[in-house]
């Protein structure tokens, strides 16, 4: 019989605050229910493949895998960056053991989101007249357009949690909530439906703006900003003069 298959349900690579206490979460699930977790452990790796965190159990909760506390001395000798390995084995029910995987960034400050319910109610009527008739928070948007942010920046090479102009990614966020809400409410039957019309729109905005994504950067994470401005997106020089590549 074939190996059953589970999801894990990352969000993106794993941040961890240098010298800040953590808890780590990892939900499991098949067919839209929590797995039956039995217990699991924690398991990272850093840049050299050497254990920071060894096999060290964690609680349970429903399908939920829970790390409670990642203490706040335990990456002070590491070094700040990517390629850390977050390995997490669980026995689920009488299915045997998984082994889940992501990577990991140890960084001095993460960057977040600026942008609340409150903002998308006031940039766009149509989200409160969804807010409360057929949508109860408009945070799952929010939290998704966030996600999908962190992806792309992350799959395309940018270090952005070393970015330090918090509203840089403002534009981009509203951009995409607005693109999930609406395609979310959209009657793909109807071709002239205004959800899927709104839906467009926005997906349109969205790379639009993504070119002209940029922060400010402390790219030594030691609290100085430099000069120059990290684009997320490569800038292809079609000139013949002198090219700088930005990332």
């Amino acid at each position: 019989m074939p190996q059953l298959t589970y999801s894990a349900r990352w969000n993106g690579p794993l941040f961890i605050e240098q010298g800040k206490a953590e808890q780590f979460e990892l939900d499991v699930e098949r067919a839209g229910s929590p797995a039956s977790i039995t217990s699991g452990t924690l398991t990272i790796y850093n840049q050299s493949g050497n254990k920071v965190i060894a096999a060290t159990a964690g609680t349970v909760s429903g399908g939920t895998f829970v790390f409670p506390a990642i203490g706040s001395t335990v990456f002070d000798d590491s070094t700040l960056g990517p390629n850390f390995i977050v390995q997490v084995d669980l026995i689920i029910g009488t299915d045997g053991t998984f082994r889940f995987t992501n990577d990991m960034v140890l960084c001095v400050a993460q960057l977040w989101p600026t942008i609340g319910q409150t903002d998308l109610i006031d940039r766009h009527s149509e989200a409160a007249n969804l807010l409360g008739a057929a949508v109860a928070s408009l945070q799952p948007y929010i939290d998704g357009a966030w996600a999908d942010i962190k992806t792309r920046l992350y799959v395309d090479g940018v270090h952005f949690w070393k970015w330090r102009t918090a509203t840089a990614t403002r534009q981009v966020l509203f951009d995409r909530a607005f693109e999930l809400l609406f395609f979310d409410y959209a009657t793909l039957m109807n071709s002239n439906d205004r959800y899927m019309a709104l839906a467009e729109h926005y997906a349109l905005l969205f790379e639009r703006d993504w070119e002209r994504l940029k922060s400010k950067a402390d790219l030594a994470e030691d609290n100085t900003l430099e000069d120059e401005i990290k684009a997320a997106s490569p800038v292809i020089m079609l000139s013949s003069g002198p090219r700088r590549r930005m990332r």
